[in-house]
């Protein structure tokens, strides 16, 4: 059974889909893509842990990518 190593992960999805599926591309956190796409899900998980980490530049960031592609 393989173990999971999320370092190495993100660097080959990065690497597959490029910097815009994070928010954070520098240090390959908060991913907001699942198979390339933008996932609304993955914007509200994104924006949960950047309200936690008291991350406010980022949060106004996902708020932005929010109205853009989740219609709700």
């Amino acid at each position: 059974m393989k173990k999971w190593k999320a370092p190495t992960y993100r660097k080959s999805y990065k690497k597959k889909y490029g910097s815009s599926c994070f928010v954070d591309p520098k240090r390959l956190k908060y991913p907001i893509c699942s198979n390339g796409k933008i996932n609304c899900k993955a914007l509200n998980a994104a924006q949960y842990y950047a309200i936690l980490n008291n991350k406010h530049k980022l949060t106004k960031k996902i708020k932005t990518l929010k109205n853009k592609w989740c219609i709700y």
